[in-house]
């Protein structure tokens, strides 16, 4: 039962997906922070929007006012973020806004790192930098932190969805075509092979991070990917086929294979795809 359970859980991990910043395809973020400064220390929410290098967020939390006898406030803001690396698992980026803290206005700039995974929808992200409260009397400096759990989920090409309420063209394939922009210059079968190599990657970066997130009750762990169908639409595609997970147990010393089937879901970005969700069965 237990190792049925794990098995279980190792295969959500490596199932579940999120964009990694593609280049043309939207994140939006819905993120439960903690931190100093604007958020003044109570727990907060933050409703972001990514597409590319570029996004932006808005959040609100309560204050405490740290002062006997008084209540705490609303504080609301706003900002605007740019990656500047990508390191895989960790990427950075700058940011900077405003907002309001009771009545007082708030201005802020710092940095920023995320942490996640190629097929998994959360992550974690933490930020500092520098904070300006403007008050009445005086202006009053001081750092800020924040730290966040966030959920991503795709959205799609904010530039197709654009060009669609405006009557602009479609960038789907037809007849046959892969779909992809003519820059590019990629035959269909280039651009089959593209998906599934985008395929295996994040289903090999999932099943490594977990691999190594349960070496403590499983050993000698191997797993094999196997790419059996690709469906190409346009601007998405879907990708089905099996991954085989074999492990030993560390406990008994059990060694066991099970195999499961899916289907990945994967959205174009620039002339290659990324992944943004899949489905076990």
């Amino acid at each position: 039962m237990l190792k049925t359970r794990w098995l279980t859980a190792l295969t959500a991990a490596a199932a579940l997906t999120a964009l990694a910043t593609p280049a043309q395809a939207a994140d939006l973020r819905l993120s439960a922070t903690s931190s100093l400064g604007l958020s003044c220390g109570i727990a907060g929410a933050r409703v972001g929007l990514q597409e590319g290098r570029f996004g932006g967020f808005i959040e609100g939390a309560y204050c405490t006012s740290n002062v006997e006898g008084q209540s705490g406030k609303a504080a609301f803001g706003g900002g605007v973020t740019f990656d500047v690396f990508d390191a895989g698992l960790v990427s950075g980026y700058v940011l900077g806004g405003g907002g309001f803290q009771g009545s007082s206005s708030v201005l802020f700039a710092g940095v920023g790192a995320r942490v996640g995974l190629d097929l998994v929808p959360v992550e974690g992200f933490i930020e500092a930098g520098y904070q300006r409260v403007s008050t009445p009397l005086v202006n009053v400096p001081g750092p800020r932190f924040a730290l966040g759990v966030t959920y991503r989920v795709n959205v799609g090409d904010l530039s197709s969805m654009t060009g669609a309420a405006t009557g602009g063209e479609s960038s789907e394939g037809t007849g046959g075509q892969s779909g992809a922009p003519q820059v590019c210059n990629v035959t269909p079968e280039q651009d089959e092979a593209a998906v599934r190599s985008a395929t295996v990657s994040a289903a090999n970066e999932a099943l490594s991070a977990a691999a190594s997130s349960y070496s403590a009750g499983f050993s000698n762990f191997s797993y094999q990917v196997n790419v059996t169908g690709v469906s190409i639409n346009g601007n998405t595609a879907t990708a089905s086929g099996t991954v085989t997970i074999s492990l030993t147990n560390r406990s008994t010393g059990q060694r066991s294979t099970d195999t499961y089937p899916g289907t990945v879901r994967l959205v174009r970005s620039g002339c290659g795809w990324s992944a943004t969700g899949y489905t076990r069965g």
